[in-house]
């Protein structure tokens, strides 16, 4: 289970983005639950408002997020 987490991504706007919301949904996950971590990472990008040529970050930072947590719990 998942009891506290950081999560920062870079290159997805002009500075690094803290995905607060992703951290508090984490809580209390199974690194395991793979649906769960693929929601909880969503919602890091809930207010994204992508432009016509970058869209495609909000799915990258949506599976990036899935992967560093399941990496930092031994679970990639």
């Amino acid at each position: 289970m998942i009891e506290e987490a950081r999560v920062a991504l870079g290159g997805v706007a002009t500075r690094p983005w803290r995905a607060r919301e992703s951290e508090q949904r984490l809580r209390g996950v199974a690194i395991d639950d793979l649906d769960a971590l693929r929601e909880a990472a969503a919602s890091a990008f809930v207010d994204a408002r992508p432009l016509r040529d970058n869209g495609f970050k909000v799915e990258l930072g949506t599976r990036a997020i899935v992967a560093a947590v399941r990496q930092a719990g031994g679970g990639a």
